[in-house]
C-alpha cells in the first residue's frame, strides 16, 4: 500500500497547534509504507510561511499585552479571555490561538497567573517556536517522498483536472490529485489522504475510475 497526502496533512503535521495535528502526526509517524506528496504546486511552503508569520504576530502582540498588564489572572480562562479579546487584530484562527495559550499555561503548570511571572515565562516560551517548526519541517521533508509529474505530464491530465474542477474541487487540489494520479501509474495501490472531508465528499459521489487512485481517505 502507498499513500499520497494532501497539503493540509503536511501542514497538520508541522504546525503542532493546528486542529488536524493529532491525526496528521499519528498518520505520518506510524505509517510504515511510502508516503508521497506533490511537488507540482508550492502550496505547503507558501501556506506554512503565512501561518508562521501570523503566529509570530500573535506572539509579539501577546508579549506586549502581558508586558503592559498589571492584573493577576485568577485562572487560565481569565488569561485566555484577555488575550483573545486583545488579539482580534491578529490574522490567526481562534483554534491555533487557544492551543498556543493552553500549551503555554500547561507547560509551566500554572494554577493562577501572577502578571509579572506570566509575562517573563511567555517571553521564554516564544523563543522555542521558530526552532520547533523548523525541526518538524525538516523531519517531514526527510520522511515523505516528493512526486512531481511535471508540467508536460500535467497537461496530459488536464481533462482530469477540469472534471474535478467542475465537481467543485479547488484548482490547486485538482493539480495535487492529478499528480497523485500520475504517481498511481507507478504504484497501483495508491490511497489519497486528506483532512478536507468536504472536498472528498465532492469527489467520491462521482465515478473516479479514470484516476489511478484506489481510495480517497479522510481522517474525519
Amino acid at each position: 500500500m502507498h499513500y499520497f497526502i494532501d497539503t493540509n496533512v503536511a501542514l497538520g503535521y508541522t504546525i503542532i497547534h493546528d486542529k488536524w495535528h493529532p491525526q496528521s502526526d499519528k498518520f505520518i509517524t506510524e505509517t510504515s509504507e511510502d508516503i508521497f506528496w506533490s511537488n507540482l504546486v508550492k502550496e505547503y511552503s507558501s501556506k506554512l510561511n503565512n501561518i508562521e508569520n501570523s503566529i509570530d504576530f500573535f506572539l509579539q502582540r501577546t508579549k506586549l499585552i502581558l508586558k503592559n498588564n498589571q492584573k493577576d489572572f485568577v485562572n487560565y480562562y481569565d488569561f485566555e479571555k484577555l488575550i483573545l479579546k486583545e488579539t482580534k487584530i491578529c490574522n490567526l484562527d481562534k483554534f491555533k490561538k487557544q492551543k498556543i495559550l493552553e500549551n503555554f499555561w500547561n507547560k509551566y503548570d500554572f494554577d493562577e497567573g501572577i502578571s509579572e511571572i506570566i509575562s517573563t515565562k511567555f517571553n521564554d516560551f516564544t523563543r522555542e517556536f521558530e526552532k520547533m517548526y523548523s525541526k518538524r519541517d525538516y523531519k517531514l521533508n526527510s520522511t515523505l517522498k516528493f512526486h512531481d509529474c511535471g508540467i508536460d505530464n500535467y497537461l496530459n491530465y488536464l481533462d482530469h483536472a477540469k472534471k474535478l474542477y467542475t465537481w467543485g474541487v479547488h484548482k490547486q487540489d485538482c493539480k495535487i490529485i492529478a499528480d497523485a494520479h500520475d504517481c498511481g501509474l507507478t504504484h497501483n495501490d495508491l490511497i489519497f489522504v486528506s483532512n478536507d472531508s468536504k472536498m472528498l465528499e465532492k469527489i467520491i459521489i462521482h465515478d473516479t475510475s479514470f484516476l489511478n487512485i484506489i481510495e480517497f481517505k479522510s481522517f474525519t
